[in-house]
């Protein structure tokens, strides 16, 4: 049997987008709690910050069986490579499994640091627009020298440290 959903949205960027090998797509907690915000993720975290301007938004069309979301799941990822799925999750992308997992799991580490500064309740602060785009600038000079396989050659020996088996 086939996710159908899935298959649909993965199916779509990757038919769309020769450039992305692997997408990550996830229903967390924080993620849909941020998905359903009306600004989405704001840039108040050095994690967030990394997406400025950097992050595409779908509109929630219901589950996403129908073939003619295909096109403008697309559309709304546009030269991005992470996308929030309003109401629904956090996507993400990379032109290896290591990128599409280090642009996962920072979206989510923003999403939950979002949540928690919106939990405390005080007025949140956020950094000038000067600063956040020099963040995100930085950001994207770090895919470009292949930090993130650092990370997931972390990643893989801790795991490996606990369960070897998930090679197999």
């Amino acid at each position: 049997s086939v996710n159908r959903a899935g298959f649909n949205i993965h199916s779509a960027i990757h038919a769309a987008r020769h450039d992305i090998s692997c997408i990550v797509h996830t229903h967390t907690s924080a993620g849909i709690a941020v998905s359903a915000q009306e600004d989405g993720l704001l840039p108040i975290s050095q994690h967030a910050l990394k997406f400025y301007r950097r992050l595409g938004y779908h509109d929630y069309e219901g589950i996403a069986l129908n073939p003619d979301e295909r096109q403008r799941l697309v559309r709304d990822l546009g030269p991005h490579m992470v996308m929030i799925l309003r109401n629904h999750g956090l996507l993400a992308t990379g032109r290896s499994i290591a990128e599409a997992f280090n642009q996962i799991y920072f979206l989510e580490r923003a999403c939950q640091a979002q949540v928690q500064a919106q939990a405390g309740g005080a007025t949140l602060r956020f950094p000038s627009e000067a600063v956040c785009e020099l963040t995100a600038q930085q950001s994207d000079d770090e895919i470009e020298h292949n930090l993130h396989q650092l990370a997931w050659s972390s990643v893989l020996r801790l795991i490996s440290k606990d369960e070897g088996d998930y090679q197999s």
